[in-house]
């Protein structure tokens, strides 16, 4: 995503944001793109609101396992290649989403994605701000617990046979947040603030929407058997 500065005595109407939380299904849209690149610049297609809250795997670091998952509308309002980008609109003529991408199979019709317009839009206030986007940072390598053989866990991690889940330290980097917490490397992080954290795809989720740069984390994580607990103070990271 990228914030562009235009010349202000060029622009006679500015769009908008909507609440993307108060969408509801069957909601009218409208999808503005350029699908197929300038031929068919300024394309509108419209649609209704198909699902919230879609949940799409994302591989990040490109290793064959999905470490996140990009939470989506669903519209069937035509998204094309060169969509991406373009803006979802609603009736009222406010901007509810970002064109991102479509399930392109040969048995599915209509499923286009849209990232909501309430994740995308403190990234944008972020980059007008500052120029840049900080995220919360632990300081530390990950593996999710069920993607550990059952050896492994008991022997390499040690933990309790009714635990199968949490996060997996498999690294910490010198005088992160992680280290000055006492974090080290095969603890198993189980919860954090009070919630269950089963994979790297939660860790992730909790860490990046419901955390902030500088705020303190309760992190609850299983030692050598033993269940314990440490708060963590997070740095930031330039994105």
């Amino acid at each position: 995503m990228a914030v562009l500065e235009v010349p202000a005595d060029q622009i006679k109407v500015v769009a908008e944001f909507g609440n993307s939380d108060k969408l509801k299904p069957g909601e009218p849209v409208i999808a503005i793109g350029n699908p197929l690149g300038l031929t068919f610049s300024g394309s509108v297609t419209q649609g209704i609101i198909s699902g919230l809250e879609r949940a799409i795997p994302v591989d990040i670091n490109q290793d064959g396992t999905p470490d996140w998952q990009a939470e989506v509308l669903q519209t069937d309002a035509a998204i094309n290649p060169g969509n991406s980008g373009g803006a979802l609109i609603n009736i009222e003529g406010q901007v509810i989403g970002i064109n991102s991408m479509k399930i392109a199979q040969s048995a599915v019709e209509g499923i286009g994605l849209s990232i909501p317009i309430n994740y995308a839009a403190p990234i944008i206030e972020d980059l007008e701000k500052t120029g840049e986007v900080q995220r919360p940072f632990m300081g530390v390598e990950l593996a999710s617990v069920n993607e550990i053989s059952a050896y492994h866990q008991e022997n390499t991690l040690k933990l309790p046979k009714e635990i199968n889940y949490g996060v997996a330290v498999r690294g910490v980097q010198p005088n992160s947040p992680a280290a000055q917490a006492g974090l080290q490397e095969y603890d198993v992080i189980v919860e954090m603030d009070g919630e269950e954290i089963r994979d790297v795809v939660d860790l992730r989720k909790h860490l990046y929407n419901k955390k902030k740069v500088g705020d303190d984390m309760q992190v609850k994580y299983y030692r050598n058997g033993q269940l314990e607990e440490t708060i963590m103070k997070l740095g930031g990271e330039t994105l």
